[in-house]
């Protein structure tokens, strides 16, 4: 049965087409960069010029060093000794953010007097120039620590580094701290300059910024299978009141911070986790509600997918993780493949770009989402991979809106009739990769293996439409 592509459904929208293609060849060595070959290395952070910082720990508990890429992805030998700098103390569990003025912060936690662990241990705070250069105008000699220590708290799901309007925000699993720009404790914020929380060190805690610059804390209760607590603070570190009871919901959903969790533009949050109940990603309400309006679809693609981190990019969710066989560990489950899809608000996988898998890593830690790349730390490694940005005008669907129509399903041989004359279909898979270029009507697409596939047709005036093909 011959049945018409619905192109006129298009006619009052725009389609960008973003898969993942492959990794960028351009890119350091063919689209990875190894610099840290250690197991400690999680962090990475992109400045407006492009290019990447990252740093990593030596596992032999002494050398911490800090590194900076050009946008090809090769040590910047303007920063440092020849694009790498060593931090002053050995520091652990590292986050990183660029301010907008391009200095870097970089937050962790060590033993400034000598060792590798106990309860000496605090929070470290390094700020940098671009060049690698500690900022002398920051704390002491470019450095700050928490007023308190952090015991032994390994655990990197409770540590986190967050800007706030010319402030710079840390945590560990217990407590929030609040430094000015000159790396002095804010002693305005909170209780002389800190708030507590109600996170442990088995779970950690994440704590959010939303878009009035309230803070948010996302914890578990201390048991194996129990509820989540939600914390809801101004930006000024007092509790909110209006939230909860006087800025606590205890929230019937099980928080298990296994995988990440942000705040999106319309300040409702999403949480990826991890538990008996098999992975997931859910979202709250801004008043911590379950939005019943978003189904993630994650577990239709892969049974043990699980986010470590989103992205949230033109009203879209860039999703990164990896499998996960292990639900009731909160930590120490990264297992390959990693992959990347995108969701749209309802949850569901967004067609324009698929699920994309690569078995050649086995955990992902972040990533950035640029125009037409995606720059991700997986183990370590800092991976460029390239997008398909194909994108379809409103003025070509209008022109080419009724002049195709295919045979659709397609059972041996892709059958199409069209008013103008076609110069190629490029057909891609699901996951962006393009699998077959056709010339002629009527060819044999016989071998590809059952599924959904795109079909870019581009016709000789050098208009494209692009659909879904069904193959049977």
């Amino acid at each position: 049965m011959k049945k018409e592509l619905l192109l006129a459904l298009l006619l009052a929208v725009q389609i960008a087409f973003a898969q993942i293609i492959s990794k960028d060849p351009a890119f350091a060595l063919n689209g990875v960069s190894n610099v840290a070959n250690f197991t400690y290395a999680w962090n990475m952070a992109q400045d407006s010029n492009g290019s990447i910082y990252s740093s990593y720990s030596i596992p032999n508990g002494t050398e911490t060093f800090v590194y900076k890429l050009t946008t090809n992805g090769i040590l910047d030998s303007n920063f440092g000794n020849n694009g790498k700098v060593q931090l002053p103390y050995y520091t652990y569990q590292c986050q990183s953010k660029v301010q907008p003025d391009g200095k870097l912060i970089i937050f962790g936690y060590g033993n400034i007097n000598g060792g590798v662990s106990g309860s000496s241990q605090v929070g470290i705070i390094y700020r940098m120039l671009p060049n690698g250069q500690l900022d002398a105008t920051f704390g002491t000699n470019g450095i700050s620590t928490t007023p308190n220590g952090v015991g032994s708290d390994a655990n990197g799901r409770s540590l986190g580094l967050i800007l706030q309007n010319g402030k710079i925000i840390v945590y560990t699993s217990t407590t929030i701290y609040r430094f000015n720009n000159n790396g002095s404790i804010d002693t305005s914020f909170g209780n002389n300059g800190s708030v507590a929380i109600q996170g442990n060190f088995y779970y950690g805690a994440f704590v959010l910024i939303d878009n009035q610059s309230n803070l948010i804390c996302l914890t578990k209760i201390n048991s194996a299978f129990g509820n989540g607590v939600i914390e809801k603070f101004s930006p000024d570190g007092q509790p909110l009141t209006s939230f909860g009871n006087n800025g606590v919901l205890q929230s019937n959903l099980d928080f298990a911070p296994l995988g990440t969790a942000i705040i999106d533009s319309n300040n409702k949050i999403l949480i990826s986790k991890s538990n008996s109940t098999g992975n997931e990603i859910f979202r709250l309400n801004p008043n911590g509600t379950l939005d019943s309006t978003f189904n993630c679809a994650l577990s239709a693609i892969y049974p043990n997918a699980l986010a470590k981190s989103i992205v949230e990019k033109n009203g879209y969710y860039y999703i990164g993780g990896n499998q996960s066989s292990h639900p009731y560990i909160p930590y120490g489950s990264d297992e390959s493949p990693t992959f990347f899809t995108k969701l749209t608000q309802s949850g569901s996988i967004a067609s324009d770009f698929g699920y994309y898998p690569d078995s050649s890593f086995a955990n992902i830690e972040e990533m950035v989402v640029n125009n037409n790349n995606i720059i991700s730390n997986v183990g370590g490694a800092i991976v460029k991979y390239l997008l398909n940005t194909t994108t379809l005008s409103t003025a070509d669907v209008t022109k080419t809106s009724l002049t195709i129509s295919f045979e659709n399903p397609v059972r041996q041989n892709l059958v199409y009739k069209s008013e103008e004359k076609v110069s190629k279909i490029e057909v891609y898979s699901l996951d962006g990769k393009l699998i077959k270029t056709i010339k002629e009507n009527n060819s044999n697409i016989s071998e590809l293996p059952k599924g959904v596939y795109f079909a870019k047709v581009t016709f000789d005036n050098e208009k494209s439409v692009t659909e879904k093909i069904i193959k049977l």
